[in-house]
């Protein structure tokens, strides 16, 4: 292929690096005013009044919006469809707060700066109530009047059982891993700007968000809104990692446009996106398998217990989603899963990049890692032994997870990282160094290509060949910043053999574009990709047909070449594009026009297999990871280097979350809410790392692609506490493996 495969750059690289491109929160529209959001600063109580007078008073402030004027109405931030079955729990502002960093009105004025500065004026009354930060105190009765349903919010039982097991002749392995709340930082903050149109009443609300259509489901249906009086449009977005799919500044946005008739921007700064958004859920695992004494998988029992914040958001489908991602590296015969999400008073939990796949890796590779101890098995060969291949089917869907390469990745990974040979290279290097210890694992990580069968999956795209020969394609995508729409050029060229600059591609917009679930479930280039190619399959053909009717020849007899359909037989007989579209637009009478509505029906496995090797300062718990190689069952690379950069970042963010990231709740309920406290690893900081891929093409994906978004991010912390946990020969299971927990740890066991 001359284009699939190769690297090109993001389609707004130029503009960025400029400082050209505009984010919605560059947006500026005549009469434009400014909202800033106000929060409460208890954790759990009822308002009692709000005394807005003086803040009124102030110049440009125009007017305030809380519980007791706006409509209370109520909805869920997580509904993306109309037959979606979702708790509707929130408020746009809440009377009875349930968290420190709670909605509880919005302040409208000229100018953000006279906002901020003005509400500072507002007084609040509370009734405060007791508070509960952690699932056992939730669960302990301390805030049982915090829902009239309780706190356990959600909860999710399954059992399959395919064998029976003779206990005699097996081992038991109890696990139990812990993962703390996490930010996503994105570099853009979440941000809305709505414009009023006085003349029809039509609305239009711009925000990086990843479903346009679930983002107008969900207005619509909150104001009683048309759908076609609403139009949404997704604007250039600065990253998301799952935060943008959930709905948090547009409904208070839209209530401000709709209070003032007037254009409005919200943007959250930086405290309030880490506390008032979302951000992932803490979660404890617990996970008894049940190993045959030579190393073989028959049996998981998992209980799961997730602390879902202060309301349910996305907690129903999240912990049933878990359960899913137990079976797509693995092959065991029974599984017996048991999750709640418990109410607390912390800021609310919602997706993140994975949507529980890492926290799933983490839970499987740690009992794996312990196990390999027990039975005495090298950790690489433990899970050869149990890994899914080809041909295998999803244990809980029963869907074919077509051909798998988990097998394959763990064998070229360890040829790559050289397993046996850092190894003993460990081991030797340990016995001789009394302050540093080296260490290293392997995890394997596995996710989804869509929705199906779970949820339905489709996507429809529409080309149109302008009278120059070139194309534009309406589809709907949500660009995160990482190269889709380059991606989804290069899909249409290399069908069209055109150059990629020939062809122009914007994202989501309901008033304009096809209707489209989102960017959810690493669909997008699996799914939509592939209505893509089919559709530039169709546009291929209508112009061959076209061109044979022109130069009287058969289809069969024409090529299309660099936008020219030639004569196989004779190249000096052919058509550019521009006279074929010529005589079909001023000859025929018609547009070169093809549409494409495909409905997904596969959902094959993406895996990975990290490979990682660190070193850990016994005297200050700094770990250090000096190498770290990354293999990926991808089905087809469409773009490389994109791809590459996928996996670099995904290593980047997971280390973080292994050993430095932490949102900490205080005894007052304030949530962590500054870089100062939230420590990021910096981009200079990622380790040598080596990454490959495995193609076979062997998909329904364009060209036989899979995902690699989220899969990237999968196995990442898997790895890395895996090997601090090989340098210190510990267990360590409570996430972060940070500088103080390590101390503790040593501390109390001794350095060996």
């Amino acid at each position: 292929m001359k284009i699939i495969g190769k690297s090109y750059p993001i389609h707004d690289a130029y503009g960025k690096i400029t400082g050209k491109i505009k984010y919605a929160g560059d947006m500026i529209l005549p009469r434009m005013a400014y909202v800033v959001i106000i929060t409460s600063d208890i954790p759990h109580g009822k308002i009692l009044s709000i005394n807005s007078e003086e803040l009124l008073k102030v110049p440009g402030v125009i007017d305030i919006l809380t519980p007791f004027n706006t409509i209370n109405k109520k909805y869920s931030r997580y509904k993306t469809r109309e037959d979606q079955k979702v708790e509707l729990t929130e408020q746009i502002f809440n009377n009875h707060v349930r968290f420190v960093g709670d909605k509880i009105g919005a302040l409208v004025a000229e100018s953000e700066d006279i906002a901020r500065k003005a509400i500072k004026l507002l007084k609040v009354e509370y009734e405060e109530y007791p508070a509960a930060f952690t699932c056992e105190d939730a669960l302990s009765g301390k805030i049982d009047n915090i829902f009239d349903n309780g706190v356990i919010c959600a909860s999710n039982s399954y059992n399959k059982k395919k064998s029976n097991i003779n206990q005699s002749e097996c081992v038991e392995i109890f696990t139990t891993t812990e993962l703390q709340r996490l930010h996503h930082a994105a570099m853009e903050t979440h941000a809305c700007v709505v414009d009023y149109n006085y003349s029809d009443e039509n609305i239009v609300v711009y925000s990086p968000n990843q479903s346009v259509f679930g983002l107008r489901t969900t207005l619509a249906n909150l104001f009683d809104i048309p759908n076609h009086k609403l139009r949404v449009v997704k604007t250039t977005m600065g990253g998301s990692f799952g935060a943008k799919q959930e709905w948090i500044v547009e409904p208070i946005a839209l209530a401000c446009a709709l209070k003032v008739k007037r254009p409005i921007k919200l943007v959250l700064n930086r405290e309030e996106c880490m506390i008032t958004s979302v951000s992932r859920a803490p979660i404890k695992n617990t996970l008894k398998t049940t190993y045959t004494k030579d190393g073989f998988i028959k049996q998981f029992d998992i209980d799961v217990l997730i602390n879902a914040g202060a309301y349910v958001g996305n907690s129903v489908p999240y912990i049933a989603t878990m359960l899913s991602k137990f079976s797509r590296t693995y092959k065991y015969d029974n599984i017996n899963y048991n999750a709640k999400a418990i109410i607390t008073n912390t800021p609310v939990s919602g997706a993140f990049r994975g949507w529980t796949a890492a926290e799933a890796a983490l839970t499987i590779e740690h009992n794996l890692n312990e196990a390999s101890k027990v039975l005495n098995l090298d950790p690489l060969e433990l899970r050869l032994k149990n890994c899914l291949l080809e041909g295998d089917l999803d244990i809980q869907t029963e869907v074919s997870l077509g051909s798998i390469k988990i097998k394959e990745c763990l064998e070229l990974g360890r040829e790559k990282f050289e397993w046996d040979k850092r190894k003993e290279e460990c081991i030797n290097f340990n016995k001789g160094n009394k302050r540093y210890k080296k260490g290293i694992a392997v995890a394997c990580g596995g996710h989804v290509s869509g929705f199906y069968p779970k949820v339905i999956d489709y996507s429809r795209v529409d080309l149109i060949m302008t009278d120059h020969g070139k194309i534009i394609a309406n589809i709907t995508l949500h660009d995160h910043g990482c190269g889709t729409i380059t991606a989804f050029k290069m899909i249409i060229a290399e069908v069209l053999t055109l150059n990629i600059n020939d062809i122009i591609i914007g994202e989501g917009d309901t008033g304009k574009t096809p209707y489209d679930l989102g960017c959810y479930s690493s669909r997008t280039t699996y799914v939509v990709g592939r209505a893509t190619q089919n559709c530039s399959i169709k546009i291929k053909h209508l112009i061959l047909d076209i061109a044979s009717r022109i130069l009287k020849l058969e289809i069969s007899a024409l090529n299309i070449e660099e936008g020219y359909v030639i004569s196989k037989s004779d190249k000096d007989i052919k058509l550019s594009f521009k006279d074929i579209v010529y005589h079909s637009m001023f000859v025929e009478q018609k547009e070169v026009f093809a549409s494409e509505h495909y409905k997904n029906e596969s959902n094959p496995g993406t895996t990975a297999a990290h490979f990682s090797q660190v070193e850990v300062d016994t005297y200050t718990g700094m770990t250090k990871v000096l190498k770290y190689v990354a293999v990926h069952d991808i089905g087809k690379v469409i773009n490389k280097e994109i791809s590459i950069a996928q996996i670099q970042g995904a290593i980047l963010m997971g280390i973080g979350g292994t050993i430095s990231e932490k949102m900490l709740t205080n005894d007052f309920g304030k949530t962590t809410g500054s870089f100062k406290d939230y420590h990021l690893i910096n981009a200079y900081e990622i380790p040598d790392t080596e990454i490959y891929f495995i193609e076979d093409g062997n998909t329904e994906g364009p060209f036989g692609a899979k995902s690699i978004g989220e899969v990237a991010m999968v196995p990442v912390t898997a790895t890395i506490s895996g090997a601090i946990n090989n340098a210190l020969n510990s267990s360590l299971e409570k996430m972060p493996l940070n500088p103080d927990t390590i101390v503790r740890y040593l501390q109390t066991k001794g350095v060996e």
